[in-house]
């Protein structure tokens, strides 16, 4: 049997693609008439059983025994069940297409022949090595005036094994997935024989043309830098010292590769939506695809909400939490997406490897792509609060810098006056308007000649929070210059002697100085991020994130009552992304709620991430932190059930939890009567009717 499929084998290689289309045209043409397959609406059956024909099932080699027998039985099996999925793929298209000829179906087989070795179209007609493709082709346009509807010059679709559709001939040979080579085709897909002699012509597959070349290069060159790329932010997160150029450079490349590898997606997507195959996010390819797009657009959209972020806090605008909390998500989402897609590349790698499937340029891109954003939104990743405290030092440090070190004695002075009044996070932000806004750094040399004269009446000046000038006692504004001129030459009004209030009291949060007194250090603040609290807690074996065992084992003082963190399950610290967010979220509603409320909102947010965060994860596909669903539920309480005793809340603990779920899930972005149109492509008319 061996020797005879073998003497077979070498039959067909001796036949030209023109020996062999002869022969199709010979058993499907008739003369010049287009034939046609005509199938009812209930005989579908029978075009999946001609399918089968077109795609039959491998068997299991004869003569193998042991092993060998046992893997060749699991690749025909694996086969098989491809194959299941190719058919049907293949009728769908194909049966779909009845809405053109009022439910019932019109179509015909014929077969392309890709002449792989040849770059001459005479020769691949001659070649004898060539590849076998069956196509379907159904009917669409007619000319109305022919009564038979034998209309050889109007559009017909094509629907190749893939489950490709194409809207005419030129699409179809424009669009194609053959292999790269010379296809030689019946004319138009149709078989004419002339003089008993089969028309065919030849055309050059997309796959073997100059621009599919260059695109496939431009994807290489892609795949290669992306993954260079990514090694820079994979040593980062080994610890290996980087340059500041090249991490710079790499990010630059990261985001190009980005959104190159988007593009190309977004095209693959678009490109199956035309040939009217599957996108849904259930097909493989689709959702490789989909990942591809998503983590390009929510990469490149956090990069960018971080640059703006960035940008508010170097111009010293203050940015509110609705703000914050989307530069957040988007960072997060970054990281969720492109891991996912970094996910499903290696997998999909992995079974075509395995399988013996071909890998194709656009599969390694993809794979890059998500490796390169994974890499860097990870190596990035920084929460919105983060951003903006580091923004503000590096900002007013870089500035601190360019003074002299008698500027830079009143410059801290005005500074820390600033914070202890107003609080970190809006004392900074005035200090950077003034810093942009400020006409000269004489004012500072100005302020150091009256210093002592300020001193020993009392009074502390801070920077306005217009950014145009200094607030006396925080109630009378005035300017360096001023201020010298009054004192030194008395020039002007007595600006000091508007003053009556005495100095001013630190900013408080809840009764508590708002912030750490190392933070009122000039080379504390100025230099790195204000530490979340001030007793850090060294363990390196914590099963939480940073800074997070020591929030664990703190205490928040709520109206005057102590809550012990510790006494909340693991559930809530499991999943607390930062412990600087969480705080803040404790302290805000703390200044609201009662102390019992308060209890009680733990109480819910623990049962909460316990009970229901792997199933909102699953649908929604991005971190949801424990900080966001510690403040939905207060703010939630805040504004429905505001004048509840914690009695009568107690009742609606259920009904709480399941509104915080409900508004997370929310988040979540899944022939007849007609009358006969014009084709624009060509001189035939067609309807569509309902199937």
């Amino acid at each position: 049997m061996a020797e005879e499929a073998e003497s077979v084998n070498n039959n067909v290689k001796r036949n030209s693609a023109r020996d062999v289309q002869q022969t199709f045209a010979e058993s499907l043409g008739y003369g010049s008439e287009i034939i046609w397959d005509l199938l009812s609406a209930e005989q579908a059956d029978i075009l999946k059983v001609k399918i089968k024909n077109l795609i039959p099932d491998p068997e299991v080699p004869a003569g193998l025994e042991g092993k060998e027998l046992e893997k060749a039985q699991k690749k025909v099996l694996k086969q098989k069940a491809a194959n299941v999925e190719l058919r049907k793929g293949f009728f769908d298209a194909i049966w779909v297409q009845r809405k053109y000829t009022n439910r019932q179906s019109l179509t015909s087989i014929f077969y392309v022949m890709v002449a792989t070795d040849e770059t001459d179209h005479m020769a691949a007609i001659k070649s004898t090595k060539w590849s076998c493709h069956p196509v379907v082709r159904v009917r669409r346009c007619i000319s109305i005036s022919e009564d038979s509807g034998n209309s050889a010059d109007c559009c017909m679709i094509f629907v190749d094994d893939n489950g490709r559709v194409y809207q005419n001939w030129s699409a179809y040979v424009e669009n194609n997935q053959l292999p790269k080579g010379i296809m030689v085709a019946p004319r138009r897909g149709v078989y004419n024989l002339i003089n008993n002699v089969v028309q065919l012509e030849t055309w050059l597959t997309p796959a073997a043309t100059t621009k599919r070349r260059v695109l496939n290069a431009v994807d290489t060159t892609s795949t290669a830098t992306g993954l260079a790329a990514a090694s820079v932010p994979l040593l980062g997160l080994l610890s290996v010292p980087i340059a500041g150029p090249v991490l710079a450079a790499a990010g630059f490349t990261a985001v190009v590769c980005g959104a190159y590898g988007l593009g190309r997606s977004a095209s693959q997507l678009t490109d199956r939506s035309i040939h009217e195959q599957s996108i849904s996010i259930t097909d493989p390819t689709a959702r490789g695809h989909w990942l591809g797009i998503g983590g390009g657009t929510v990469a490149l959209g956090a990069a960018g909400a971080t640059s703006l972020l960035t940008a508010a806090a170097n111009a010293g605008k203050e940015v509110g939490a609705i703000t914050q909390l989307t530069v957040n998500t988007m960072n997060i989402s970054s990281i969720m997406i492109s891991g996912t897609g970094l996910a499903h590349g290696i997998v999909d790698l992995v079974l075509k490897y395995i399988d013996g499937d071909d890998i194709s340029a656009m599969d390694a891109l993809q794979l890059s792509a998500s490796l390169v954003l994974f890499t860097h939104s990870v190596y990035n990743f920084k929460l919105a609060s983060t951003i903006i405290n580091e923004t503000t030092n590096n900002r007013i440090g870089a500035y601190r810098e360019t003074l002299s070190n008698r500027q830079r004695r009143m410059f801290d002075k005005l500074s820390k006056e600033t914070i202890r009044t107003r609080g970190a996070s809006k004392g900074k932000l005035d200090i950077i308007r003034n810093v942009n806004e400020m006409p000269s750094r004489k004012e500072f040399n100005d302020l150091y000649k009256i210093n002592k004269e300020l001193n020993r009446k009392g009074i502390r000046p801070t920077f306005d929070s217009d950014g145009k000038g200094l607030i006396l006692n925080n109630e009378v504004k005035t300017t360096g210059a001023e201020l010298r001129a009054n004192l030194q030459h008395n020039k002007g009004t007595d600006v000091l002697g508007k003053v009556t209030q005495s100095i001013p009291e630190s900013h408080k949060v809840n009764g508590q100085i708002s912030m750490p007194a190392s933070a009122l250090r000039g080379d504390a603040w100025l230099k790195q991020p204000i530490p979340t609290l001030t007793n850090q807690v060294e363990n390196s074996n914590s099963k939480y994130g940073e800074g997070i065992d020591v929030l664990r084992l703190s205490s928040l003082v709520c109206n005057g009552v102590m809550i012990t963190l510790d006494s909340y399950g693991p559930s809530i610290f499991e999943h607390i992304v930062n412990a600087e967010s969480f705080e803040t979220a404790l302290l805000s509603l703390g200044d609201i709620l009662s102390a019992e409320v308060m209890k009680y909102v733990l109480s819910m947010t623990e049962q909460f991430m316990r009970d229901n965060w792997q199933d909102i994860y699953n649908v929604l596909n991005f971190y949801l932190a424990t900080e966001t669903v510690l403040y939905r539920i207060g703010v939630h309480i805040l504004d429905n059930y505001a004048e509840y005793s914690i009695a009568e809340l107690k009742q609606y603990f259920s009904e709480i939890l399941s509104a915080v779920r409900d508004y997370f899930l929310a988040l979540n972005p899944n022939g007849g009567t007609q009358e006969h149109k014009k084709c624009d492509v060509c001189p035939g008319y067609y309807r569509i009717c309902d199937l």
